[in-house]
């Protein structure tokens, strides 16, 4: 069976890394040190960032950056399509989420029509790596009505619009480095923006809201990344191609060899992808679910959907309501296999695989 997702490292980056470990524990400095540094100062350069900082996991990313921009007590609009952690950073920095409706991307007549009185942040999910079309006008708007805006960019390393990477489209961005992401540390996030005092008090927060005197000034935690994690994000963006490069040219192919007249395959050409998810769309939830069993019953392993559960079916947020956009992209989306170790013969075998799927009918 080809599975949905795998977890590779070349042989030269196997290497790298063990001499990178080895020098790690030969310092003693396991947390906060030269490695953590480094993969801050990179990622800073692939996103073109002025400021990165390094926490142990793209949900706390996402918390302190609610923090650091002081969102505590504030109406913070974000997707139903998205994941749980979204909302959950948000309620656990102290700021209230309201859903807006979403399918794969943003719309700015859907942040329109959730706009509260209170509302101060706008968070924008790069589904897939995936970033809205309709992203210069939502800018506009939340200039307009004097919004920060906030990239939960947990799928977008690298992602990027013909003038702009993910990570520099708002006031601060979230990326993850779980273990299923096109850049990983195992566990890990990583915080960007282009404001000082915005990554000052990031940094703040992610060692227990400690000052530099060692008085706990803020409400932080122990939310900083290992330096052996950090040195397993290094050795990935410092060969080539990264997983960034390879996981787009992978997307683009299914993009474009994909040719069945019932299966969308969203993918602009002039953005640049992460390749962390592979999404195609179909007409309706039975049509999805027997292209599953046909994948299946070639040796193909479909994911499970980005999201398969909005967030206002989640029991734990209590966040209710008609978001009719987010339960029908839950019903009809896939997520074919995708790692930056998928070879040409298997996703060959992918491809040919959908474009000879028949269309049951409806009697």
């Amino acid at each position: 069976m080809i599975p949905p997702f795998r977890s590779e490292f070349t042989t030269a980056q196997k290497a790298a890394y063990l001499t990178a470990a080895a020098a790690v524990l030969d310092s003693g400095q396991l947390t906060l040190g030269p490695y953590t540094q480094q993969l801050e100062e990179r990622f800073a350069v692939t996103t073109g960032t002025r400021y990165v900082t390094a926490v142990s996991s793209g949900t706390t990313a996402l918390e302190i950056a609610f923090r650091a921009l002081d969102l505590t007590g504030a109406d913070v609009l974000v997707p139903a399509n998205t994941n749980y952690a979204t909302a959950e950073a948000a309620i656990r920095a102290g700021a209230r989420p309201i859903l807006y409706d979403c399918a794969l991307t943003a719309t700015a007549d859907a942040i329109d029509a959730a706009r509260t009185r209170a509302t101060r942040a706008v968070v924008l999910v790069h589904i897939g790596g995936h970033i809205t079309p309709e992203l210069d006008s939502i800018t506009r708007y939340c200039t307009t009505h004097n919004l920060l805006v906030v990239e939960d960019a947990a799928h977008a390393h690298g992602s990027a619009t013909p003038d702009r990477p993910a990570g520099t489209l708002g006031a601060a961005a979230a990326f993850s480095t779980f273990a299923t992401k096109a850049l990983t540390t195992g566990e890990g996030g990583l915080i960007t923006t282009n404001d000082h005092a915005t990554a000052a008090r990031a940094r703040h927060y992610r060692d227990q809201g400690k000052n530099p005197d060692g008085l706990n000034t803020v409400f932080g935690s122990a939310w900083r990344m290992p330096e052996l994690s950090a040195a397993l994000g290094i050795v990935q963006l410092t060969t080539t191609p990264t997983p960034m490069q390879r996981g787009h040219n992978l997307l683009r192919a299914y993009a474009q060899r994909i040719h069945h007249p019932d299966i969308a395959v969203p993918f602009e050409p002039r953005h640049r992808y992460s390749g962390h998810k592979a999404i195609i769309q179909l007409p309706d939830h039975t049509q999805r679910e027997n292209l599953r069993a046909h994948l299946q019953s070639a040796g193909i392993t479909p994911a499970r959907g980005v999201y398969d559960h909005p967030l206002h079916h989640q029991p734990a947020l209590g966040l209710t309501g008609n978001y009719p956009l987010a339960d029908h992209f839950a019903q009809t989306h896939l997520c074919l296999p995708l790692w930056p170790g998928l070879t040409p013969d298997q996703q060959h075998h992918i491809i040919d695989t959908v474009n000879t799927w028949n269309l049951p009918k409806h009697s």
